[in-house]
């Protein structure tokens, strides 16, 4: 789990974002150098904010429902 120290809120700001994306871009400058290589996937709590991390890391974002349930279907 790569959670970094930097970065405390995406800043798409619920629906902000849209039409504010300099707050997403300035909030997330540092998210691409945290990323290992090896990282493919990303998990959310919040679908905008999955929005702007898929955009400004590299990598896909998804809601930590989708993981969860991944996880479930192997118990």
């Amino acid at each position: 789990v790569i959670i970094p120290a930097d970065i405390e809120c995406c800043g798409f700001a619920g629906d902000k974002g849209f039409n504010l994306p300099e707050l997403n871009s300035n909030a997330l400058k540092t998210l691409k150098q945290h990323v290992p290589k090896n990282c493919s996937r990303g998990v959310s709590n919040s679908r905008s904010c999955e929005i702007g991390l898929t955009e400004h890391s590299g990598i896909s974002y998804q809601s930590i429902l989708y993981l969860l349930d991944k996880q479930s279907h192997a118990i």
